[in-house]
């Protein structure tokens, strides 16, 4: 069945979803025939839509239905799991304790099935029922299911890993909160998510407002499922005001997942130019 273009059926006014500030600027348009709109806060620098498409349950099912589809085909690849192994391998730098781990969002296991390399404990959190039970069965791991603020946990953990999920979520600041008070005191949170001011992401946005791109997508079922797209100014005052201190961040790419080459070190954890952030911090 060919999928329509997506038209939000209700939209809503947000605060900064960092900072909760009201005042903002126009960052850009963007999306099937422009039609939403990226807000820059003028106090932490956050890019959030603003309006943006009503969060409610019918946007949810639109933007992530196919999350809830799986692959009967589904293998794992090796290649991931070198990926992985890198990001696994500088955690451990930072997790002294190396007691248990936390993957939020943890999609078919891949993560975590690399992390019992080096974990005793190995847990994940899913939305997606049929993603869970299949890491379950496969893995022979625990893995939640349900939202991560609603969740119980009897268990601290020693690393919790966010990856590419929290710019999803429209209360940041309880996911940020939740984190703290299940990590050991000198525990871990590893964060990563897209730059919004890469060279790349500059450079297009450059293009577009001098009119030689016109930014709309090319595809029109798609859904805006990014509610804000960090930068690192607006991130490092995220973290520092909710209670952690910041140890390390970089720029890295899926090419150079912990940006260990001569070029990354440079492009990467020098200049801090590259497509994706990531952040380890502890609890104050």
């Amino acid at each position: 069945m060919t999928k329509k273009k997506y038209v939000p059926h209700a939209w809503e006014i947000v605060n900064c979803p960092f900072c909760n500030s009201v005042k903002s600027k126009l960052h850009e348009k963007f999306g099937p025939e422009l039609q939403f709109t990226y807000g820059e806060c003028t106090d932490c620098g956050l890019i959030y839509q603003n309006p943006r498409p009503k969060y409610d349950e019918v946007f949810l099912r639109d933007a992530y239905e196919q999350y809830f589809v799986c692959d009967p085909d589904f293998k794992y690849i090796d290649s991931n799991f070198q990926l992985w192994d890198k990001e696994l391998k500088e955690i451990l730098k930072y997790d002294k304790e190396k007691s248990a781990i936390l993957d939020i969002g943890s999609c078919m296991g891949d993560f975590l099935k690399v992390a019992q390399t080096y974990y005793a404990t190995c847990v994940g959190i899913e939305v997606a029922e049929n993603m869970a039970r299949y890491t379950e069965e496969n893995l022979k791991l625990k893995v939640h299911i349900g939202s991560y603020v609603d969740l119980k946990f009897k268990e601290k953990y020693s690393c919790v890993h966010m990856s590419h999920v929290i710019e999803h979520i429209p209360n940041p600041k309880e996911w940020i909160a939740k984190t703290k008070s299940i990590l050991e005191p000198k525990g871990i949170l590893v964060m990563s998510v897209p730059n919004m001011l890469s060279l790349d992401r500059r450079f297009k946005l450059f293009l577009k407002r001098i009119g030689l791109r016109k930014g709309a997508w090319t595809d029109n079922t798609r859904t805006p499922d990014h509610l804000f797209e960090p930068t690192i100014e607006s991130t490092l005052q995220f973290l520092t005001s909710n209670g952690f201190k910041v140890l390390e961040y970089y720029t890295y790419s899926r090419k150079d997942m912990d940006a260990s080459t001569l070029f990354g070190s440079i492009y990467n954890r020098k200049w801090k130019l590259g497509s994706n952030l990531r952040f380890f911090v502890t609890p104050n």
